[in-house]
């Protein structure tokens, strides 16, 4: 059954063959499971009883703990946002809109679909935005010296 509706999302996805397109799909499915499994577990912790912390440890064990349940919120909430994009991915491919740029609506690379699954925008574009918004392919905000020089 499955390659059948592979075979039908292919035809309805004409940038992408069918064996880039079953390859994304069993990544997706596989990143999906990762999510779902680690939310879980976090929903699991959470249904633990927690020891009265004014009772346990000192202040830096108190400390510590509290950082470590914002970490595992962050990380939580982190992978609620993963499994969003991820069900929008399948709605895409299901309406064949998967592997369009949302800025430009060219096809995306398939090979950059297989390494980035969740990949909205086509790499041309997403340079290109971050051009225009002064962010370097590096991650970085414009020259490093017009950042820090000041007039006198």
């Amino acid at each position: 059954m499955a390659t059948s509706k592979n075979a039908k999302i292919k035809s309805k996805i004409p940038h992408i063959d069918s064996k880039t397109l079953s390859q994304i799909i069993a990544k997706l499915q596989e990143m999906r499971e990762e999510s779902l499994n680690i939310v879980n577990a976090h929903m699991q912790s959470d249904l633990k009883p927690r020891e009265e912390s004014s009772d346990v440890g000192d202040d830096l064990d108190q400390a510590s703990n509290e950082r470590d349940r914002e970490f595992n919120l962050i990380m939580h909430q982190r992978h609620l946002r993963r499994l969003q994009q991820i069900e929008d991915a399948f709605e895409r491919i299901d309406d064949s809109t998967y592997g369009l740029c949302e800025g430009t609506d060219e096809p995306i690379n398939p090979k950059r679909l297989l390494i980035m699954p969740l990949a909205r925008y086509s790499l041309e574009y997403q340079e290109q935005q971050e051009k225009t918004l002064g962010r370097s392919l590096d991650g970085g905000y414009g020259a490093p010296e017009e950042a820090f020089s000041q007039e006198e």
